[in-house]
Parts: C-alpha cells; structure tokens; sequence
C-alpha cells in the first residue's frame, strides 16, 4: 500500500489510516513525535518518535525490523473478566488484532516481530489491580499466539511515559514521580467507567 504524505510541518510520510494524528516537533529527540492515546493505535516507517503516557493500561510495542515497520497500541480492559468469551477479552484481543494486522498489512511478517511491553501499574489501591489484569491477558495472548517478549517494564505503581522509536527499535520508559499518581488514577477509573459503558532488558532504557 502506497504512502500517503502528510500535510504539515514534517513533510514525511504516514499511512493513511492515521492521518488524523498529528506529528509535533520534539527538540531534546531531533526528532518529529506522535502521541497515541489511550484506546488507539499508530503505526510507521518512519524515523520518528511514538509517545504515550500510562497507569493501569499497557503498551504493546511491536516492530519488524527486517521490513522497517512497527507501531504501539494503548488500552485498557473495561472490566476485571478475563474469561475468554467475555467482553474485556474481546476488546483486549481486539487492540492487538488492530496493530497487527497493520503491521502486516504494511510489509511486517510475524515471524521477524520483535516484542516490547510497557504500562499495567496498580494506580488505584485498595481496588481490583486493573494493570495485573492487563498484564495477565496481554501475555497469555502473546503465548497463545507464539510471539516471544524481548523486553518489558510492567507493574509497579507508578504511572510511565514512554518514547519508542521503530527504526532503531529504542524504548525509553520515564517513571514519573508520585505526585502524578492521583491525576492518572482519577484519569484510568474516568476510563474504566466509559469503557464498562459502553524485568527490564538492556534495550528498555528509563529516562527522566
């Protein structure tokens, strides 16, 4: 599928299918970014930096560095079923389904994926552990499926922003301090409700 070419200050290409994200400029990087929130999915060849920031919910960072391709997904199970029919299941397997299947509809092969994991921190004590949950049903998909995780920073209590690059395959994870716990708990039970409605490898490097 051919490239279509952005509108904007970067001039480089991006598939059609996320032209509604924009790319900004991030100085401290040399690099132009894109932030993917939570519930989306972006995908690229190009040398640019994905962004997003997490509490309970997990990042699956996925490339295929043979064909230069790659992207993360973002989100969160509406609930604490993990039964394999139920609706958390469906929409868990529905977020990875989304960003492989863009993967390999733009050159990736499954064989060549490499695998990174990021995000499932208990935000909201004394409540049902959303990001263990998150956890738990990110890597039994992945077993189930036969990919093999190269790299993963999980858990914790801390809320996480990351920086992933497709082209070198670099993850940089910040811990942020405590003091942003209690936006980011109010912010993922806000998602939790809506949703309802309707050990770190050399190549994970934290940053501040």
């Amino acid at each position: 599928m051919e490239l279509k070419t952005l509108q904007g200050a970067s001039g480089m290409p991006m598939f059609p299918e996320f032209e509604h994200i924009r790319r900004f400029w991030m100085p401290q990087h040399d690099r132009y970014g894109v932030k993917v929130v939570a519930g989306d999915y972006y995908v690229t060849k190009q040398d640019e930096l994905i962004t997003t920031v997490l509490g309970s919910c997990v990042t699956v960072c996925i490339r295929d560095a043979k064909a230069g391709v790659g992207g993360i997904n973002h989100f969160l199970l509406p609930d604490a079923s993990c039964d394999i029919l139920s609706a958390s299941n469906r929409y868990g397997v529905f977020a990875m389904e989304q960003l492989i299947n863009s993967i390999i509809k733009h050159g990736g092969r499954r064989e060549n994926f490499e695998v990174k994991l990021v995000g499932g921190g208990n935000m909201m004590a004394g409540v049902t552990d959303i990001g263990k949950i998150n956890i738990e049903f990110v890597k039994n998909f992945l077993r189930t499926e036969g990919y093999v995780i190269t790299a993963e920073d999980l858990g914790g209590s801390q809320p996480r922003k990351i920086i992933y690059n497709v082209t070198s395959g670099k993850l940089l994870v910040n811990k942020m301090r405590s003091h942003h716990q209690d936006r980011y708990a109010e912010k993922e039970l806000e998602l939790q409700r809506s949703k309802m409605a309707t050990a770190i490898h050399d190549d994970v490097e934290l940053f501040e």
